[in-house]
């Protein structure tokens, strides 16, 4: 079954997803009717301890794939994150993050992510408060 959405129109400029910056990870998300999906692996640039990916990388990664959530009349702005770390990313192991809304209010939608190895070890779970700004 092929549940994808079109992805609201995105400055080709972000660290994370834009393909055009020349120093920006270039990852890419799928949007389904219920969750947003990526699959990578992150190069050793990406390290804070020798080999193990940095927990600030992780954690902008959760917060991009639950940015990814919003519609095209929307654009969420990260109100507050919280991030819980499970297990150590190595250098070019390949993740699986989703993301999720849990709860949606009028100017306010509570989202969950989780980074799991594709073997199922969760590395990263997070949830946040994202702030709804929509498009006029």
């Amino acid at each position: 079954m092929n549940d994808k959405t079109e992805l609201p129109e995105r400055d080709n400029f972000c660290f994370v997803c834009g393909k055009d910056n020349p120093k920006g990870m270039h990852l890419k998300f799928e949007k389904y009717h219920d969750r947003v999906e990526s699959t990578f692996s992150l190069d050793k640039i990406y390290q804070g301890y020798n080999n193990i990916i940095h927990g600030g990388v992780i954690s902008l990664i959760l917060d991009e794939a639950m940015a990814y959530l919003q519609t095209k009349e929307e654009r969420f702005l990260t109100g507050k994150i919280t991030v819980k770390f499970h297990n150590p990313l190595m250098a070019g192991e390949k993740v699986r993050v989703k993301a999720w809304i849990k709860k949606e209010r009028k100017r306010i939608k509570e989202t969950a992510a989780i980074m799991e190895k594709l073997d199922g070890t969760k590395v990263a779970e997070a949830e946040a408060i994202m702030f709804i700004r929509r498009k006029r």
